[in-house]
């Protein structure tokens, strides 16, 4: 298992959002994450940091996946840079272990 965490630009939040649920859809898995609003900082892009000098704001998600799925979120992040140029997308993967499986 992998931990995926990426981080976005607002303004393609939704297409991000959008690519990820269709491709949750076609590998017939449920589509989980983590969304964190209003993350701040500076990357690649110009900054986002939500004040008068740079106003826009990143989103953080957290997404835990089988490593197979890796691969397809990465891919999302290529066409996201390729069709969004200027707007901000990272994207970091290590490994997981989940402590608790949902079994008593």
């Amino acid at each position: 298992m992998k931990r995926v965490e990426i981080f976005i630009s607002q303004a393609i939040e939704s297409d991000f959002l959008q690519m990820y649920e269709r491709e949750c859809r076609r590998a017939n898995i449920k589509c989980k994450y983590t969304k964190m609003d209003n993350v701040k900082g500076a990357g690649n892009t110009d900054p986002r940091l939500g004040d008068s000098i740079w106003p826009q704001l990143n989103v953080m998600f957290i997404l835990f996946v089988e490593d197979s799925f890796v691969e397809r979120i990465a891919q999302i992040l290529k066409i996201l840079h390729r069709n969004f140029i200027g707007e901000g997308a990272a994207a970091f993967v290590t490994d997981a272990q989940e402590i608790l499986d949902g079994e008593d």
